[in-house]
């Protein structure tokens, strides 16, 4: 009976002392990537509570609309009209296509890779996002951009966990793209979250079929920490 108990007192002690390893392993291995969310979540929260205490009180009997209208000759006629204002372009953008996620603050240089060529797309992740080969340059069509949203501390690049934050992202949330020198806005319309060929049947393409519009897909590994799985944001072009 006493060693029975012995038994079970070494296990647990055993199971809380590999719990605690394998966490501090996980958060040295992720950390970058954790504290970036980590510290999304926190600002996230004390912004909205920021403007929830300290905004004034809506005395208003009817709402506004955020649109323009304008009549048309008839008075009962009246066209709706919604513009969309282009970002100034950031300093970092010289000779270098650029991605701005303006709800976490992130820049990244985008970069062209013209074949599958795993260890070229992988040396290219190091010092950005990349293209995906064979999709089409953004606002011209269905166009993939990849990046990573965690690697191991010791290897190089500072975009280890640049698309950390993909799930956050929100409908109608704004994503800029400056290729050649041209600013692009595209709009957040939905994520998903899929098991990608060859251990599931998905791939990114069905999950997001091509449309006759530009679209343009933001697509990382998930969970952070882990390449198990595929997290990929459409997005469409609504200015240009």
């Amino acid at each position: 009976m006493i060693s029975r108990k012995l038994f079970w007192r070494d296990l647990k002690l055993f199971l809380r002392i590999f719990l605690i390893l394998f966490a501090v392993i996980f958060f040295i291995f992720d950390g970058t990537a954790f504290g970036a969310i980590a510290t999304y979540k926190i600002s996230h929260f004390f912004n909205l509570a920021k403007t929830k205490i300290f905004e004034p009180p809506n005395l208003n009997i009817f709402s506004e609309s955020a649109t323009t209208t304008l009549s048309q000759g008839s008075p009962n006629t009246t066209t709706t009209k919604t513009t969309t204002s282009l970002p100034t372009p950031p300093s970092e953008l010289q000779n270098t296509n650029l991605i701005v996620l303006p709800k976490f603050n992130i820049k990244a240089p985008i970069w062209v890779v013209n074949t599958i060529d795993l260890k070229l797309i992988y040396k290219k992740l190091k010092e950005g996002v990349v293209l995906y080969p064979g999709t089409a340059i953004p606002g011209q069509g269905y166009s993939i951009i990849i990046g990573h949203s965690s690697q191991y501390p010791w290897q190089p690049g500072r975009y280890k966990s640049v698309f950390s934050l993909l799930s956050q992202l929100e409908a109608g949330d704004k994503i800029y793209i400056y290729w050649d020198q041209k600013p692009l806005v595209f709009e957040v319309q939905e994520t998903k979250i899929f098991l990608p060929f060859p251990k599931g049947n998905e791939t990114t393409e069905t999950v997001f079929p091509p449309e006759e519009q530009p679209i343009l897909i933001l697509q990382s590994c998930w969970p952070v920490g882990v390449a198990y799985k595929r997290v990929a944001v459409k997005t469409v072009l609504i200015n240009q």
